[in-house]
Order: C-alpha cells, then structure tokens, then sequence
C-alpha cells in the first residue's frame, strides 16, 4: 500500500507542478503576434519560409532578401472588441545585394469608460490602450541559396497614465535547398530585455506615525517578457513555380507548413495552401493549430502590372470562433 502512495505521488507531482507554472499569458506585447499582413494570416500564420515581399520583414527578417527594387505595404485589420490594427512597411535596394526595410505596427483598443469599484458603472472618464512597435530591417543573399537577416524594433505599450517599452531583436535566414522547390527558413522574434510598466498613476503620498513620504513613493509592477518565438518553416511548390515534376506556366500551388514555439504557450503548427494564376490572381487556404482562438483562415489577392508598378491587394478572413471572424486589408506597391 506504501509503495502505491509514492507511485501515485510520483506521477501527481509533475502534473501538479505543470500546472502552476503554465506559460499561458506570461509575455507582454502581444499585438507583436498578430500576422502583419493578409496573405500570412489567410495562410494559417505560416510565415518562416516566405520571402520576396515587404511583409516577409514581420516573421522572418531574412525574406526581404528577394526584393530587388522598392517596395511598400500598408495593412489594416479589424480586430475583436472594436480593436484595430495596422502595420506599413517599406524596403529598398542599396545595391550589392544588401536590402534596407522599414516598419512601423500600431494597435489601438479603441475608447473605453473607466470603471472602479465605487463606481462599477463607469466614471465617465473614457481612456484607452496603444501600443507602437518601430524598426528597421537588413537582409541579404550571403550565397546564392542562402538569405539572412536581422530586424532591430521599439516597442512601446501605452495603459492611460502608464507605459511600459522594450527593444526587441528578430533574426532569421532561408535556404533555397534547389530540390523541387524547397525552401527552408528559421527565426527568433522579439529578443529584448523585459517590460514593466510605470507611469504617474502609481505614485502615492505615504503617512505612517514615524515617517511621511510626500514624493518618491511609487508602487512597483512586476517585469514581464515579450513574446519571444522560435518558428522553423518549409515550402513547397507542388504545382508550377520551382517544381521541376510538375511544370506549369500559368498556374501555381504552394505548400506551406511552420512549426513555432512561443514562450507563453504551448508548440503551434500553421499551414496554408496558396493557388496564384499568372502570378495576378491569388486564392488562399490556412488552418492554425493548437491555438485558443483562430483555426481556419481564408484569403485572395490580386497584383497587376502596369507603368513600371506592380500593385497588389489582398484581404483575409480568419475564425476566431467566440470572438468571431476578422477581417485584414492590405495594399501594396513595388517599383
């Protein structure tokens, strides 16, 4: 009977200890999570092999590698809760192979009316939650299969009277592996120190019977991480594009699969499926896995050439179940 007790503990112990420390809703900055941009989020979130656009810089820093002219994008989506979101990016050429980006993110919660509990059905004071992310991107081919990058970004959370900042560093490279189209990517996202917030509304007076404290006295708030992500992904043209099997001139399906790791979750899969038509008409297909809230996701785009231009639109439509769907535009240019 005692040996089955230090059984039973033996297995309890690691259950229970697991659940004291979940990971879930331990990092800050969490708008540094959402896809920038339609076509990664109609693809599952799938993003670590991307490369050849101006968001690619988001995801994985190496993928602005591919870009051989100027390029810019600006999207917009509308969250949950009256929540939007929007990010711009641009990338130029400076020759030699070497690829400078730009890129600013923005989240705005919308009003809200304060509450407290003196007066639970609101104050009339209204406030609201942004917070701003801004950085710059370098990427570069170091051979001709091999493109690696780095992104350097400020990030800022803004709680009425209260703000918390960090520098966060993103890192990454793909590999255009030759077989059949393959192509391999690798990153890390948002690596920085911690962020806390500090602000006026946490300072106070302090009165004792031995001491009165009238300025310096502040309430300290706890440190929390950014959101920092490992993500490993490939893609596949399984018809046109690189496939050497399957060849087509006008029509082209992609594969696309990540497997990613945050620090305040569990592992994740994203997957996706494009179809383009001449490289002008896109339809999109992604299925998020092992997430709380979006699963599906649903996506087209068109580019079109003309002047020297090429201008693209895309949109996304993602399930979040309970909280609904969302909807993300974006618009780009490439000169």
């Amino acid at each position: 009977m005692q040996r089955r007790s230090v059984i039973v503990a033996l297995i309890c112990v690691p259950l229970v200890t697991g659940a004291q420390f979940s990971r879930v809703g331990t990092s800050a900055a969490q708008f540094m999570k959402f896809p920038a941009h339609p076509r990664t989020a109609a693809l599952g979130g799938t993003s670590a092999a991307s490369y050849g656009q101006v968001e690619s810089m988001f995801m994985n820093p190496a993928g602005i590698a591919a870009i051989q002219n100027v390029g810019a994008t600006f999207t917009h989506a509308s969250l949950f809760a009256g929540i939007s979101y929007s990010f711009v990016g641009a990338t130029a050429d400076l020759g030699g192979a070497h690829i400078l980006g730009i890129q600013a993110f923005y989240l705005d919660s919308g009003e809200m009316e304060q509450t407290t509990i003196a007066d639970p059905e609101g104050t009339g004071a209204r406030f609201s939650v942004r917070n701003y992310a801004f950085g710059v991107t370098y990427a570069q081919y170091l051979t001709e299969w091999l493109m690696a990058g780095i992104s350097v970004r400020y990030i800022r959370e803004d709680l009425w009277n209260e703000s918390a900042q960090s520098v966060g560093v993103d890192m990454g490279s793909v590999l255009e592996t030759g077989f059949y189209g393959v192509r391999l990517g690798i990153s890390i996202s948002n690596f920085g120190p911690d962020m806390q917030l500090e602000g006026e509304d946490l300072k106070f007076t302090y009165e004792s019977d031995r001491v009165s404290i009238e300025h310096g006295a502040a309430l300290t708030t706890e440190p929390w991480p950014l959101p920092l992500t490992f993500r490993l992904g490939i893609a596949l043209d399984l018809v046109g594009g690189s496939n050497t099997i399957i060849e087509s001139s006008s029509h082209t399906v992609t594969a696309m699969g990540d497997y990613n790791e945050p620090n305040d979750a569990g592992p994740r899969g994203n997957f996706g499926l494009e179809y383009a038509w001449e490289k002008t008409v896109y339809a999109r297909l992604g299925y998020y896995q092992n997430y709380d809230a979006p699963r599906f996701s649903y996506g087209i785009g068109v580019a079109l050439d003309g002047l020297s231009v090429r201008v693209s639109a895309d949109y996304a439509l993602v399930d979040y179940r309970a909280l609904g769907y969302i909807h993300q535009y974006s618009i780009g240019v490439y000169f």
